[in-house]
């Protein structure tokens, strides 16, 4: 019979082979570096634990709308149509309230001659639910002769339909607690120019600008979005792309260690067969060990005509979901669907013609919060006139956590792989759901070497004890060892999961 060593010298290089190293075969593998997951909840919407899947596939998963939308409507004067979902909401840390920062262009005023003037103005807003929303009398700037309203920053020519609030890191206490990057208007200088502006503040009411400003030059409208990356110690900036760069409606990122000096701008989402025509903003937020785009689509033509790829959405704007493990290399559901849609039949609602998601995602309980412009009307020329206030709302839609992109199989059955993983001891836990006739079970296969794929005995499909209902945090367990999986005899491991009319959002090991 045949010898491994045997076949070790029978495959010699011909002359066709010439310059091509071949190597020896060998009894003995040198072990990968496994995948260190720690006690991370591990999603799984990309491969960095996932394998393989075989009859399988990734299901983006949408939100559920509010029952009570528009959680937040414009009801005061200087509040015009209401303001621009290109805002910022959080949590605050240390009060425990949700606040809103969000920008106002108000085209009711008229120059002399008779052309409409946007007033830019930001509103500010907090809630102790995230549902109901008061406006603090700030007595700051005055509209109509009077300070009693909720108006924090009012800089004339600036805050063009954009601002961008995050949290500083402990290094920048100095600074304040917050910083805002927030767009300024450069007509004045050239047509289409525009900049970044970045102030401080410690508050979140009171803010002083930086004395460099504009720190950044070039394109700059729809939505900023500047997101803190603490593994690396520096600041993400989302943006369009410059105007000297081709197609203004798509996705820039430029990185900064102080929020001052930013690298050039460079293009991250490129245009395929399968996008809309314009990628017309992208809001991020970190979520567990992901960053996740909230991607806006908006279905026009360049020209402005109707076009087969809109898919019947002509001008309409609903959000995407991206996703990325450091920021810079993103990625998205190869069939592009709807995180975020406007909502049918696109009269009647509060968000029939936008439907943009914002940040941040807020963990509240068991629930995560996405806010979002909801806007009764179309991204079309002529849609934006004094004579035609633009009602913009601001909305609520939720999930369950980690519920965003599953793993999931339908009747026939279907399997996910995982990477070689480092076990450090703990339960299996998944969040998954089932129908009446579903079932997950998973098999433990050892990871290492020449063993790499082995099924130990006690340890197969057949061993486990299938999950079938609805959990957030189920723990699996094998008919020997329970949910022991310290008995395994290897630390590094693959997971195996079988499912059949199932979606499988997240595992973790605690």
């Amino acid at each position: 019979m045949p010898t491994l060593q045997m076949y070790r010298y029978a495959f010699k290089p011909s002359n066709l082979d010439e310059g091509i190293q071949t190597l020896r075969g060998s009894p003995d593998l040198v072990a990968t570096s496994p995948v260190q997951v720690g006690r991370a909840r591990q999603l799984l919407m990309d491969h960095h634990v996932v394998d393989d899947l075989n009859g399988a596939e990734r299901i983006v998963h949408q939100p559920s709308k509010h029952e009570a939308n528009p959680i937040l409507s414009a009801c005061e004067p200087w509040e015009a149509g209401g303001a621009c979902s290109y805002g910022t909401i959080m949590r605050d840390q240390q009060t425990g309230l949700f606040r809103l920062w969000a920008p106002l262009d108000d085209m009711r005023r008229q120059r002399p001659e008779g052309k409409s003037l946007q007033d830019h103005r930001g509103l500010y807003y907090e809630s102790d639910d995230g549902l109901t929303w008061r406006r603090p009398k700030l007595g700051r700037f005055a509209f109509d002769g009077s300070k009693a309203n909720n108006i924090f920053h009012s800089h004339g020519k600036h805050l063009v339909g954009t601002l961008c609030v995050l949290a500083l890191p402990p290094r920048m206490a100095d600074r304040g607690r917050f910083a805002m990057l927030y767009a300024a208007s450069l007509r004045d200088r050239e047509p289409n120019r525009a900049a970044v502006c970045v102030a401080f503040s410690d508050d979140g009411l009171e803010w002083t600008d930086a004395p460099a400003n504009p720190v950044l030059c070039g394109r700059a409208g729809a939505a900023i979005s500047v997101v803190y990356n603490p593994q690396r110690d520096l600041f993400m900036m989302y943006r369009r792309a410059s105007v000297n760069a081709g197609e203004v409606r798509r996705i820039a990122y430029c990185q900064s260690t102080d929020l001052l000096d930013w690298s050039q701008p460079v293009n991250v989402f490129g245009h395929d067969e399968c996008d809309p025509i314009h990628l017309y903003g992208m809001q991020v937020a970190h979520y567990r060990e992901v960053y996740f785009g909230l991607l806006h689509c908006l279905h026009m033509h360049p020209d402005g005509k109707r076009h087969p790829l809109t898919s019947g959405k002509d001008f309409l704007l609903d959000t995407q979901l991206a996703w990325s493990r450091d920021g810079l290399h993103w990625f998205r559901h190869p069939k592009r669907p709807t995180f975020l849609p406007t909502s049918p039949p696109y009269q009647g609602a509060c968000d029939w013609g936008f439907a943009t998601a914002m940040t941040e995602l807020i963990e509240v309980d068991d629930t995560i919060r996405v806010y979002y412009g909801g806007r009764e009307y179309l991204h079309k020329p002529g849609a934006r006139s004094r004579d035609n206030p633009l009602l913009n709302h601001f909305c609520l839609a939720t999930l369950q956590r980690d519920r965003f992109v599953s793993i999931s199989a339908g009747p026939d059955g279907g399997y996910m792989l995982t990477r070689p993983m480092a076990y450090l001891g703990g339960k299996l836990h998944i969040n998954a759901r089932t129908n009446a006739q579903g079932f997950i079970r998973v098999a433990i296969r050892e990871a290492q070497g020449t063993r790499d794929g082995e099924w130990p005995e006690t340890w197969r499909f057949d061993d486990c004890t299938p999950f079938a209902g609805d959990s957030l945090d189920h723990v699996v367990t094998w008919h020997d060892h329970g949910p022991q999986l310290e008995e395994f005899p290897a630390d590094v491991l693959r997971l195996h999961f079988w499912l059949e009319n199932a979606d499988l959002f997240s595992f973790w090991f605690e």
